[in-house]
């Protein structure tokens, strides 16, 4: 019998290895022409690559939940890979549950297990959420078939609500439990039911590791998040969506190592409603006042649902029930490094908690601070760092001073003397310190006020601009130990605060420059990104002074706005206009480059080439990090206009490169194309930032207005 592979007939795409199947599975084997092992493989090697759409997993499980002449390897290896590309149809679940039970037509006891089995793991990416709740019935009334009965509780388990626990049910439940005594899943399954109904269901539930659903495979866990993520181009796979509006359970392996318990209720009556049975934001908003609280209120550091419920329906009782469980424990944890026995393997997940419900609430929860006050002083400096971190951002507004002799210095002491190279995990914790301050900080200026205030010395501003003070003469610090190309990690997170710091809109928050000498040294990193990014800080402080009321001396003094206006007159005569390091008393201090150095260099560059200058060194066409991209930005232009104007490519005079402006003068006159030297600087800015470099483009734009009349024009 040929294989295959090599029919004539091979199928070319997953559609038509799934017809080839669909013909094979109604063909006797001794009567088909090919192996179905291979029509099985293509299938199943596709379907681990990119996954099934939904058509073919339509038509595969159409094949799987009846009894076909495919054989039962054949048929397990399907359901072992059927791996979905998108969201599972309602329509393919309810022709999975139509193939189970006793019947002429029905596929075997295995393939049906099978079958019951991947509908637990997909059921967070089924397209229609409550398929399976209208399905219940159904699956509830196939309990007495042992062959599929532990797989069929543990998905019961998964989607029973309080509107499932009917009476009969109950019933039904009691008297299989007695019959076939503590079968783990069953028991499962009516402790599922006793968490809704205590009050009925009388008795212990003996339960085991069994009892509860199994995670799903692990290796099919990572192919489905691989392949989802594929498909969706999603951040985060499907399958770990959870919308907020439904209790998260982490499941029996974790739960049972876990210091943070699941969510359960467990003085529930009848009339009583859970936060259990809730799962949508219908459902919530609805039923919001009539929630009753779990025993464990301390499950909302992990729980986003009970997060949300502490945080609509406050009460005085509910916070002291929180506050007496973390007290207890962080006063336990605290002694323990305090005496300088290791802490319990417990800590870093209450802290991960702690952190999760910070950024949630943002807001520091008073004893959580006050923890980490004694804490911070006997830390190792290695143990939950970013945790540790994470709830220090979200410190309130204070004095700085205060803050860094309590907390900041304590952290970044034990931290750095730990790792020396953690100063980017620190200057990094900065920046969300920042970010939280400005939300914090109230307004120095509005509208209609009469009298004004100076900026940096008034009130939240003064404590934001201690904040960027310290972080300033670190980064100056950390820039010039740092030896030249081998920061650019440090040297980015340096960028992004100060990233931060400069494109605010609040009025809350003052404009707070860079030290000049840092803007300097990160515009002569041997990065085109960093030159990029740091002209882009500079733009962003330029349009903050140009939005700013007037007048500005009446809130930033005098020195500060003559060096920023300095350090653009730098910058612009760097990049823009071949005045590189020029020095001119009150206006510019050509990057505080000493006049007899830059002298020296240009004679050194003149007597190389008569043409050659320092001060055109460091323009668009010759600066060493941007030369290869205004060469192509050029070949770009040159071919517009050699199509424009009409020109013959065999005979036009190409342009050898560097360009200039006196190189394209003449270009123009000796039968090259005619291009101003404004519009193809404009060119080279808008040519850059179409890939990522904006920033040279924004401060240029925002510094020379001319440039947009330029751009119209082009």
């Amino acid at each position: 019998m040929p294989s295959f592979a090599d029919a004539a007939e091979r199928p070319t795409s997953v559609h038509d290895s799934v017809a080839a199947l669909q013909k094979a599975s109604t063909t006797p084997p001794k009567q088909r022409a090919v192996k179905v092992s291979g029509v099985v493989d293509a299938i199943c090697r596709h379907a681990f690559d990119k996954g099934l759409d939904q058509d073919a997993l339509r038509a595969v499980v159409q094949i799987a939940a009846r009894k076909t002449e495919l054989d039962q390897t054949s048929v397990t290896t399907l359901l072992k890979n059927l791996y979905p590309s998108q969201r599972v149809p309602a329509d393919v679940v309810v022709t999975v549950v139509g193939g189970l039970g006793q019947g002429k037509g029905k596929p075997s006891p295995s393939t049906q297990n099978g079958l019951v089995k991947w509908l637990a793991m997909v059921r967070e990416i089924i397209e229609d959420p409550t398929v399976l709740s209208r399905m219940y019935r159904v699956l509830f009334g196939m309990l007495d078939m042992i062959s599929i009965r532990t797989s069929l509780c543990h998905l019961l388990s998964l989607i029973t609500r309080r509107k499932h626990v009917q009476p009969f049910r109950i019933q039904q439940l009691l008297e299989l439990s007695r019959g076939l005594g503590n079968e783990p899943a069953l028991q499962g399954l009516l402790r599922v039911y006793r968490d809704y109904y205590p009050d009925i269901i009388l008795g212990s539930t003996a339960t085991s590791r069994h009892s509860f659903p199994p995670r799903p495979d692990p290796e099919w866990q990572t192919r489905i998040r691989a392949v989802q993520e594929t498909n969706t181009a999603a951040n985060e796979s499907i399958l770990e969506q959870h919308n907020g509006f439904r209790v998260l359970r982490k499941g029996p392996k974790r739960s049972k190592i876990s210091a943070i318990p699941d969510v359960h209720t467990f003085h529930a009556n009848e009339t009583s409603v859970t936060l259990e049975e809730i799962d949508n934001v219908e459902d919530f908003v609805e039923k919001l006042d009539r929630l009753e609280p779990p025993g464990q209120l301390i499950s909302f550091l992990t729980d986003p649902l009970l997060q949300k419920y502490v945080a609509l329906k406050p009460a005085a009782i509910a916070t002291s029930r929180i506050n007496l469980w973390l007290s207890t424990c962080l006063e336990e944890e605290f002694n323990s490094a305090r005496t300088g026995q290791p802490t319990s393997a417990f800590l870093s997940e209450i802290l991960e908690g702690l952190n999760r419900q910070t950024q949630y609430s943002k807001t520091l929860l008073p004893l959580v601070s006050t923890f980490l006050k004694e804490y911070l002083l006997f830390w190792d400096g290695l143990s939950d760092v970013d945790a540790i971190f994470g709830l220090l951002c979200y410190l309130p507004l204070q004095p700085f001073e205060d803050a860094h002799g309590t907390y900041l210095g304590h952290a970044e002491k034990v931290v750095v003397a730990r790792n020396p190279r953690a100063y980017e995990k620190i200057v990094q914790f900065y920046t969300g310190l920042l970010r939280q301050w400005m939300n914090q900080a109230s307004p120095y200026w509005s509208p209609g006020q009469g009298q004004r205030h100076p900026a940096l010395t008034s009130g939240d501003q003064r404590h934001l601009n201690d904040l960027v003070t310290h972080v300033a003469n670190m980064s100056m610090s950390l820039v010039l130990s740092v030896p030249p190309g081998s920061g650019s990690s440090l040297i980015s997170s340096i960028l992004s605060f100060y990233e931060l710091a400069s494109s605010s809109k609040l009025k809350s928050v003052p404009i707070m420059l860079p030290p000049m000498h840092l803007t300097y040294l990160l515009v002569q990193d041997t990065s085109t990104t960093t030159l990029s990014r740091i002209c882009g800080v500079i733009g962003n402080y330029k349009i903050a002074f140009d939005k700013h009321p007037k007048p500005i001396k009446s809130y930033y003094p005098l020195e500060m706005t003559n060096e920023f206006n300095w350090c653009l007159r730098d910058i612009y005569q760097l990049i823009w206009v071949s005045r590189a390091f020029n020095v001119t008393e009150n206006k510019s201090v050509g990057l505080y480059c000493d006049p007899l150095l830059r002298d020296a260099l240009n004679t050194y560059l003149s007597s190389i080439d008569r043409e050659y200058a320092i001060g055109v060194t460091f323009v668009l066409s010759n600066n060493p990090w941007l030369a290869s991209l205004s060469a192509a930005a050029w070949r770009v232009l040159e071919e517009d206009e050699i199509q424009n104007q009409g020109l013959d490519r065999d005979y036009v005079n190409w342009h050898k490169g560097p360009v200039s402006q006196l190189s394209l003068a003449a270009l123009g006159k000796n039968r090259g194309v005619a291009v101003e030297w404004d519009r193809y600087k404009v060119h080279v800015l808008m040519y850059l930032a179409a890939r990522g470099f904006g920033g040279i483009k924004d401060l240029m734009f925002a510094t020379s207005i001319d440039l947009k009349k330029v751009l119209n024009k082009s």
